[in-house]
């Protein structure tokens, strides 16, 4: 009877294993929050993200504003979002897509960049503030589907 319940788990893990290589990858993103920073910075980091898009256009990367109500801004690669930063009074949420390191390596330089002179929230502030990092299954699951196929990748070359 241990066999046979073996033999359906493991069956059932290949079926996991085998439909997450096929669908895309998890929608939670890795989130970070900072304080709010004045209009000026906010505007130079949306400067240095649209500045980054521009010169990269040739590789994918393209940039995108917000509805006109949010301050907000995202880089996409080939249309996928791999960057969101938003202004959420008393909060600056930077969220990088999981599997942005297959998909758009280069995104975190320009993630650096913008988090240099930003104040992090602790991790007992972020999670008071609703603000939480991905659940370990997503990143379990995400590591299992495997690399991005070349041609939806950015900054990659040919």
């Amino acid at each position: 009877m241990k066999v046979r319940h073996g033999v359906m788990w493991a069956i059932f893990l290949a079926l996991v294993v085998a439909v997450q290589m096929h669908l895309p990858e998890p929608v939670e993103p890795e989130m970070l929050a900072y304080r709010d920073v004045p209009d000026e910075t906010f505007w130079t980091l949306r400067r240095h993200a649209f500045r980054f898009a521009e010169a990269r256009a040739r590789e994918g990367f393209a940039f995108l504003e917000g509805p006109p109500a949010s301050a907000s801004f995202q880089i996409l690669c080939k249309g996928v979002p791999v960057l969101h930063v938003e202004r959420q009074p008393p909060l600056l949420l930077i969220r990088v897509a999981l599997g942005t390191e297959h998909r758009a390596p280069a995104i975190f330089p320009l993630q650096a960049t913008l988090q240099w002179s930003l104040m992090p929230l602790t991790y007992l502030e972020q999670v008071l503030s609703g603000v939480q990092e991905p659940a370990l299954q997503d990143r379990l699951l995400l590591t299992l589907a495997g690399d991005v196929p070349e041609d939806e990748r950015c900054g990659v070359r040919r």
